[in-house]
Order: C-alpha cells, then structure tokens, then sequence
C-alpha cells in the first residue's frame, strides 16, 4: 500500500509542476538556434600599440574583420546546432610595421637594423590582402551545443590553403610557409577562436540579475596574442533582451610573425597585462549573441638590444577592441 501511495504522489506532483508551466530551464540563458534560420555576423578585431623611445613616438597596429553568413542546418536531440558558415567578406590590415622594424622608430636619422627589408611592400602586407578575397564565397562548417560552446570546425584549412595560393611572401616575411601563414590567420583554429565570441559560453544554471560566470577565450593573430579571462555579470532581462557586463584580465604576447621580424633585436620581450571591460546583448527567446563589445588599454614594456643603441627598455601600450553584432537575415 505505502508502494503505491509514494507512486500516487509521485504522478501528481508531476501533474502539478507540469500544470503549473514550471519550466526546468527558466532563466537558463541557452542556444536554441531554429534549424533552417538565417544569420548574418559582423566581427571585428583591432589591435594599436603605441611606443616612444628616445623622444620619438611611434604606433602600429592590426586589424581582422569579417562579415559571414549562417544558416542553421540541423538542431540534434542534445542540442548541437550545426553551420553552414560563409565569408560574406573579410579584410585585414597592418600598420606602421614597415617604419617600426625598418628605421628603429622611423625617426630623423634614426639608425636602420640590419637585414630589415625595403620596398612597395616589405612584409607581404599589401599581398596578403589580396590574397584573402579569394576566401569570399566559401564556406565551412561549425558546430555549437546548446551552452554556447563551440565544438567543432570544419574546412576553413581548405578555404585557407586555397586563399594562400595567391599570396606572394616578400624575402623576410610571416614566418613558415604561404599556407601556414593563411591556415594561422583563417583556418579552422583561427575560426574556432573566433565563434567562440560569436556564440559566447554560458553556464548551465539559471541567471538571474547579479549572476556570474566565467571563461577564458585565447584571441588576436600573427601580430599578437590576446588571452581573456572575463567574469561576465548578468545585468537585467528586459524585452526579451538579456543584458551582461564583462570584466576581464587581458595579456597580450608577441604573436609568430612579431617574433620572427624582431628575430634580428637579440633579447625581444614583450610582457603586458591589464584590465578590460564590455557588454553583451544576447536575444533571449533563441540565445543568440546580438551584439558583444569589448575594450581595454593594456599597459607593459618591451626589451631589446639595438645595435649601436645597446639594452633597451620601452615603456609600450595596447589599445584592444572587438565587437561583434548579428542579425536575421
């Protein structure tokens, strides 16, 4: 009798709970893409770090942008969304590279470094442009479970290795080979960093205003390396709109190709760390990211040996921005 007593209840709490439209994921802040939807991303990540040395101020700078448009091919049982992505458009620049390594801080008289190369376009910058619109048009693939979490990239090697073949390296260059340089800058490890501000992690518990939670997402290219390790604070739901605010601690280290043209300043460092802040937009009802913003000025300093100018050390300072905005299309 007492068996079936406990089942009894067991029937009716359900009944209940289900009746009163309790819901187990309320306020869970999860992905649920529609299969079949269409979405158009806009993305930009910049890089400007500024220098003075010897009374003489000095910046360079990195860009990557892309514009990419998903479409939403399956949704499986647990949740894992699988994209069709395709380059819309996509860009990258240099800047100030050229007066940097070639004139020691480009200065009046300033002394060149041995070895540093010269011409139209001395780093391949200018052809690597060009290059890279031959990526627009294709496509790969991407998968995201229902947290947010990318878990899988497909095929952005091969858009990559296609892309390089229109790349022409100068004498000194990015380091390895066309296609490792391409692969570094757009394939599938590049792209995974890049979704994972797209799609953005979340936690699998319920939010509610003051939550937190945390993730660490590694970012930049060849120029540098940006590593986050963000708190994110759910500020408000309000319109169907979920508000957060982020807080991070931000380093930055020389990516490869800073590292192999400062391979003619024997004792290269560069150590920066420092505080960054942003916002997310996330549409409630499907949990895409709508619009994420973040920024940061990283302090540090970075130490060489120069010829004729001996031991180094300059005080350098990073200004960090990304931002990421998506739409229906």
């Amino acid at each position: 009798m007492r068996v079936r007593i406990v089942g009894l209840t067991a029937v009716v709490l359900t009944a209940v709970i289900l009746g009163s439209g309790c819901n187990p994921d309320k306020n869970k802040l999860l992905f649920k893409p529609q299969q079949g939807a269409k979405r158009t991303v806009d993305t930009e990540e910049a890089i400007n770090m500024s220098i003075k040395m010897a009374g003489v101020s000095m910046g360079f700078g990195s860009s990557m942008n892309f514009t990419l448009d998903m479409t939403t091919q399956n949704v499986d049982e647990q949740g894992v969304a699988t994209f069709d992505v395709a380059f819309k458009s996509l860009s990258m620049d240099v800047t100030g590279l050229d007066a940097m390594m070639g004139g020691a801080m480009g200065g009046p008289g300033a002394p060149k470094i041995p070895g540093m190369p010269t011409g139209d376009d001395p780093f391949g910058i200018k052809s690597m442009k060009t290059a890279l619109k031959a990526a627009a048009g294709q496509s790969f693939t991407v998968k995201v479970n229902k947290l947010g979490e990318v878990t899988e990239i497909n095929g952005a090697d091969a858009i990559a290795e296609k892309a390089s073949e229109g790349f022409k390296p100068p004498a000194m260059g990015a380091a390895g080979t066309s296609k490792q340089v391409f692969v570094k800058m757009i394939g599938d490890d590049a792209m995974k960093k890049t979704m994972q501000s797209v799609f953005t992690s979340r936690p699998d518990k319920k939010l509610n205003a003051g939550d937190t939670w945390q993730d660490k997402i590694t970012s930049g290219d060849a120029m540098a390396t940006i590593t986050q390790d963000a708190t994110y604070t759910l500020k408000e739901r309000a319109g169907g709109t979920v508000n957060v605010d982020i807080a991070a601690q931000m380093e930055f280290a020389p990516g490869a190709d800073l590292m192999k043209q400062a391979a003619a300043m024997p004792g290269f460092k560069m150590e920066m760390s420092g505080q960054g802040t942003g916002t997310l937009q996330f549409d409630e009802a499907s949990g895409w990211l709508v619009d994420r913003t973040s920024t940061a000025n990283v302090p540090g300093n970075m130490t060489m040996k120069i010829p004729q100018m001996g031991d180094m050390s300059i005080p350098i300072e990073a200004s960090y921005k990304m931002s990421v905005k998506s739409y229906p299309s």
